[in-house]
């Protein structure tokens, strides 16, 4: 299916959305092409215990636990986004127990049901329709608490608020209707809501939503890809001309911001030091990379090569680790490149980043670095902030 040529409201896009969910497109063909050799029955149980950690992480109970896992599993693929399937799922949202804070205001009723199976029937780009079911939902949800409670209610477009709660239901929807689109489920994460927007424009507003969606559909993919069975094989010693000039390429930006950073450390703390240092896994057993480095690589065993910025003042230093990565097993040809940092004091050891894999930069096998350049940059720019902005406050 050319998801792209889904209407007028694909084209009123901003053009980087556009390009972000062509990236989706392309990423989602490779996907396709790799998921059928892998086995059912241990893809099936991994799903499983992924979604309860990360409902675990959100904070969720027993109970959002198998409302998650019951929408979660292959078949729903197939599965219509009815207006009594949708009511139905409204309903056991909303009896969730009482302490759960992502338990829904209320049933939907038939009338909010039909809304947002309306929602799920739009003519769009999967991700584009995700989106607005998200929206949509979100507006119903603030309705059905506005007349509960008599509080804040509707009439933001959907736009995130830091009035809303964490509700289920949303997420729930809008991985159903990606499932349907054949895509994987896009399960919750406590780093992963959208933002609050700033935007008064609604179709602004609807932009942005769509970017964050599309950037957490192409985590969710790039996710399915690096999954391996237990038994993997050892990285290959060969690397990519992609991944090498990749590579370097980081290295010498990671080299560039080492000045900078000292004279602002120095100022601190005349003592203060920086350091780079560069390895991967083709490195000798006694020289490979450290937990914080090896513990960003998203398929077990995958080939990979991390760039390290290491600043100390006084007591404390922090690591910060930007890691190319091989992507899938067998080799796809994909490419991530993540950061992570952990942060050393007299008090212990703690991360410093909390990035989630949503700010984390794919690169397609038909790339060239330039086309991904300006992302890997942000990447480590603000990788590079987040850790400045934490070492500098203890």
């Amino acid at each position: 299916m050319d998801t792209l040529s889904s209407g007028a409201t694909l084209n009123r896009l901003p053009v980087h959305v556009r390009d972000e969910l062509t990236d989706v497109d392309r990423l989602h063909a490779i996907w396709t092409r790799y998921r059928h050799g892998q086995p059912q029955e241990e893809r099936t149980a991994a799903l499983r215990a992924l979604i309860r950690r990360r409902v675990r992480d959100w904070g969720g109970g027993p109970a959002l636990e198998e409302l998650v896992v019951s929408t979660s599993e292959d078949g729903m693929s197939g599965q219509p986004v009815t207006v009594d399937y949708v009511e139905d799922l409204g309903r056991r949202a909303a009896a969730l127990p009482a302490d759960c804070r992502h338990r829904s205001p209320g049933p939907l009723g038939t009338a909010g049901a039909g809304r947002l199976a309306g929602a799920a029937a739009v003519h769009a780009h999967p991700v584009v329709r995700a989106a607005h079911v998200y929206a949509e939902c979100v507006e119903v949800l603030r309705g059905l608490r506005a007349a509960e409670s008599d509080g804040p209610g509707a009439g933001t477009g959907g736009a995130p608020s830091d009035d809303d709660p964490p509700w289920a239901l949303p997420w729930i929807l809008t991985s159903l209707v990606l499932q349907r689109a054949d895509h994987p489920p896009l399960l919750p994460d406590p780093r992963c809501f959208p933002p609050p927007s700033e935007e008064r424009d609604p179709a602004a507003r609807f932009a942005e939503l769509v970017h964050h969606f599309a950037r957490l559909v192409t985590s969710a993919l790039r996710d399915e890809l690096c999954w391996a069975p237990a038994s993997v094989p050892p990285p290959r010693a060969h690397i990519s001309p992609l991944a090498s000039v990749t590579c370097r390429r980081v290295q010498d930006y990671v080299r560039s911001r080492r000045g900078s950073l000292a004279l602002i450390l120095q100022a601190l703390d005349p003592g203060a030091t920086t350091t780079v240092r560069t390895g991967g896994s083709d490195d000798a057993p006694e020289d490979a990379a450290p937990a914080p480095a090896a513990r960003t690589v998203l398929t077990p065993g995958a080939a990979h090569w991390w760039t390290s910025l290491e600043l100390v003042v006084g007591d404390a230093s922090l690591t910060l680790f930007v890691v190319v990565q091989e992507v899938g097993c067998p080799t796809t040809g994909v490419l991530a490149v993540t950061a992570d940092a952990r942060l050393t004091t007299p008090e212990g050891v703690r991360d410093a980043l909390d990035m989630s894999g949503a700010e984390s930069v794919t690169v397609m096998p038909s790339d060239c670095v330039d086309d991904r350049w300006p992302q890997i940059r942000d990447l480590v720019d603000e990788a590079v902030s987040r850790a400045m902005n934490v070492l500098t406050r203890v």
